[in-house]
């Protein structure tokens, strides 16, 4: 395995922040964890690996049904950082891939940070439709051109997940499908989960 692309903290690129990006990504279940560990081994670097503790809240729009456009409005809280994402609606019926448009808020010195942020959206007329808890496990790996994430999901409420990511130029969407979709045959990942955690958890 030859040197990885520059990545951000976790495992993810930087360059895509307030631009419009594609976020290629499925997701599977992990009946056993074990067999997962074992048919990773060929194909990630466990010095790439990272673990963290996020919490995302989502919000809908007061004039539009993001359950209706299958859209979505993020703040996930990550150790001293917030990140703000819009993710457009899914663009095929196989992955979860989006557009997404993300900023990144770190090092929340001031508490008052994250409670501004939650009166904006307020007084504008979001409102937060619920809360995903999850620990993440990532790793990440240069494969056929592109730079692909491995999260390990242990989300509160469910079972054991794994997402293939690529964010990329949309120009670039097909071929990182084709990516991970070869990447999942080759893991025995089975059949793809569509819905998002926040839909799993039955708050959409």
């Amino acid at each position: 395995m030859g040197p990885l692309p520059s990545a951000g903290r976790h495992g993810r690129r930087c360059l895509h922040q307030g631009t419009a990006m594609i976020e290629v990504e499925a997701k599977f279940l992990v009946p056993d964890e074990e067999t997962l560990m074992g048919s990773l081994r060929p194909h990630f670097d466990d010095a790439t690996m990272t673990e963290y503790v996020q919490a995302d809240e989502y919000f809908n729009h007061p004039c539009r049904d993001f359950n209706i456009t299958d859209e979505a409005l993020r703040i996930r809280k990550c150790n001293d950082r917030l990140e703000v994402t819009y993710k457009g609606p899914r663009l095929d019926q196989v992955t979860k891939t989006r557009e997404e448009l993300e900023v990144e808020i770190q090092n929340l010195c001031r508490p008052e940070t994250e409670l501004t942020l939650h009166s904006i959206l307020r007084a504008l007329g979001f409102r937060s439709v619920g809360i995903v808890r999850k620990q993440r496990r990532s790793y990440v790996t240069s494969i056929e051109g592109s730079l692909l994430t491995l999260s390990i999901d242990r989300v509160e409420g469910l079972p054991l997940y794994a997402e293939l990511e690529i964010t990329c130029d949309p120009l670039e969407r097909d071929a990182a499908t084709a990516t991970i979709l070869r990447l999942a045959e080759r893991l025995a990942l089975g059949q793809s989960e569509r819905r998002s955690y926040l839909e799993l958890l039955g708050f959409r």
